[in-house]
């Protein structure tokens, strides 16, 4: 169960990659100042007004097709640690508190609360893979590999700097506890009539 977590996240992050750069992209995206000017009489095109079909468009013009890949070796092996570590944490939590329970399944507050703490797990590993994807997302040095905006990022910030944004995390995780959370509710309504207990690939979906 843990290897298809892994396997599933990595496959999802993959198809909706050119989808995440592009979000990164068009979120760094900036009003040009004043001093940016291709000629006199003619400023710079406002990309930050772009649509998304717009600013994909201008992407592929520019960047070719490359562009909407680049990085997502990273993003694939950062989904399936994160997917693979917190089906592993949750499936464990809830094993303990089963054991401290008699067996009883968790209560809808205890199962967000095993949820935050599963979400807590892997962020040690999977926020610098996380910090580094967005680097190479929005990279505009093109001669800079992966690898070498690697060593840039910890010669510049060192190890402390690919922990930026911990702080929101402490929130942010409830998003994937409540998900998790809501599907074992749900999927627990729609099997209780059933002998197998399982949902099909469809259902599951």
């Amino acid at each position: 169960e843990v290897l298809s977590a892994s396997v599933g996240g990595a496959i999802s992050a993959s198809i909706l990659y050119p989808l995440e750069v592009l979000k990164t992209k068009m979120q760094a995206e900036t009003k040009p100042s004043n001093d940016d000017k291709e000629t006199e009489e003619e400023e710079e095109e406002d990309r930050s007004k772009f649509s998304m079909v717009e600013y994909a468009s201008y992407l592929h013009k520019t960047h070719g097709i490359g562009v909407f890949f680049a990085g997502i070796e990273t993003s694939a092996f950062q989904s399936a640690t994160e997917k693979a570590l917190y089906f592993f944490a949750y499936t464990g939590l809830k094993g303990i508190y089963r054991g401290l329970n008699g067996g009883a399944a968790p209560k809808t507050l205890s199962s967000l609360v095993i949820g935050c703490i599963a979400e807590w797990a892997h962020l040690p590993i999977t926020l610098p893979l996380d910090c580094w994807t967005t680097a190479i997302q929005t990279n505009k040095i093109p001669s800079q590999g992966p690898i070498q905006l690697l060593l840039a990022m910890l010669s510049d910030k060192g190890l402390k700097g690919m922990y930026k944004g911990i702080q929101a995390y402490t929130v942010l995780c409830l998003k994937p506890a409540l998900q998790y959370t809501v599907f074992e509710q749900v999927k627990a309504a729609v099997v209780s009539s059933r002998p197998s207990n399982m949902l099909n690939a469809a259902e599951a979906f």
